[in-house]
């Protein structure tokens, strides 16, 4: 597992950071060596920097509704990370769900869920880690090295309720985010688990190709509450019409 992610955060952080001396693939952010030999100044950047940009962006997974008339809709639910460094204290990240959009569904499911739930609303999370910038690389690099990397929420709430006409009305309730034990925890997606398998059934719904160096993790949120929730999220572009 560890390996896997050391993989994807070297691509991660080398696009976060625009540098050329580090390139996707393992060992992770092996520095390459410029053909030119010219001298490239070292990336400065704290180790929570680097733990926010490994999972900025779009994640994805597939869904499949029926809609009241007896049809079959595929679609995709998805969640959107994106650095907030004005969200107070310090360096964040707000994760942003939008809830499924569509009319007269009777039902949504997907491989892992028997009845997916709609979740909108937003939270903030933080990486608690060493502030030194001229180390923020190793510090990363022994964070990955530990196991899957656990964020805090500091602030938020999602609405939660069931879709379309066969949702159970007690499943709606509002879920905060803001401090206690509220976290969010990112790991790698092991080859043949329920996680890798839907997450193959987004790749053959969208025509895409696996590829080593798309993004994939499983995210375990934790309410302040104690409840919990599972999503499993590919690197996706913007969503699908």
């Amino acid at each position: 597992m560890v390996r896997r992610i050391r993989q994807l955060g070297a691509r991660a952080i080398a696009a976060a950071l625009g540098c050329v001396c580090l390139v996707a693939g393992a060992p992770f952010a092996r520095a390459q060596v410029p053909e030119d030999d010219q001298y490239h100044q070292p990336v400065h950047a704290t180790e929570d920097q680097l733990a926010l940009a490994f999972i900025a962006g779009r994640y994805a997974t597939p869904i499949t509704c029926k809609k009241t008339d007896g049809s079959v809709l595929e679609l995709e639910d998805s969640i959107l990370m994106k650095e907030a460094p004005d969200a107070g204290g310090g360096n964040a990240v707000k994760v942003t769900f939008f809830g499924v959009d569509v009319p007269d569904l009777a039902y949504c499911y997907n491989l892992v869920e028997r009845r997916v739930l709609d979740r909108r609303g937003s939270i903030f999370i933080h990486f608690r880690a060493h502030k030194r910038a001229d180390m923020g690389v190793s510090d990363f690099r022994r964070a990955l090295n530990a196991g899957p990397l656990t964020y805090n929420a500091h602030r938020g709430e999602l609405r939660v309720r069931g879709i379309g006409t066969e949702a159970d009305a007690a499943e709606a309730r509002e879920v905060a985010f803001d401090g206690g034990d509220a976290k969010l925890v990112v790991s790698a997606i092991q080859n043949g688990t329920d996680g890798a398998k839907l997450l193959a059934d987004y790749d053959e719904r969208t025509g895409s190709s696996p590829s080593p160096n798309r993004r994939r993790f499983m995210f375990q949120f934790t309410a302040k509450d104690g409840s919990e929730f599972t999503f499993y999220g590919t690197e996706a572009g913007r969503p699908r019409k």
